[in-house]
């Protein structure tokens, strides 16, 4: 079994849906609000919190990928999870998941402090509501809670498809 913590890498039965989550939530609001002029971003702080939040998750999702990698490769090559601790932290590969996991710990720190003030700001505009719709997208897991989820992606769904949408 894998040494990392439960709550920073992803674990459980949401691992294999991020990709389909991202795609569903933040991939589809995602260029919407980077092609958001500057001004926009200064009326509505939704916007640059919630881009902020996709980013974080980018990374994360990415360095999750790799952390997952490369203890795979450390599993079939030096048996790395048979190994003691002290055997494990002197293959080089050992220090690359390290830092993973150090930086891990910082974005998921980070996103959870933006998802909890994310409730508190007041979209302005159509693009910083659906910015926080793409984050909740993203958080609400389909194995969890199918319909809610399922609710948000149609929300995201029918806002893009609405005449007046940035597209």
């Amino acid at each position: 079994m894998s040494r990392r913590p439960q709550g920073a890498a992803p674990a459980g039965g949401c691992l294999n849906d991020l990709s389909r989550r991202s795609v569903i939530g933040g991939a589809t609001v995602a260029p919407w609000i980077a092609a958001v002029p500057a001004s926009a971003n200064d009326i509505d702080p939704c916007i640059n919190a919630c881009e902020h939040w996709l980013a974080l998750h980018a990374e994360h999702k990415r360095l999750a990928h790799r952390w997952c990698d490369l203890e795979a490769e450390l599993e079939r090559t030096h048996n790395y999870l048979s190994l003691p601790r002290r055997k494990q932290r002197r293959l080089p590969q050992a220090h690359e998941l390290e830092d993973i996991d150090d930086r891990l710990d910082e974005l998921h720190e980070e996103m959870q402090t933006l998802l909890a003030l994310l409730p508190t700001m007041v979209a302005t505009s159509d693009l910083g509501l659906a910015g926080k719709l793409a984050v909740a997208a993203i958080e609400v897991c389909p194995e969890e809670n199918a319909e809610a989820h399922h609710l948000i992606a149609s929300i995201l769904r029918d806002f893009k498809s609405r005449p007046t949408a940035i597209a």
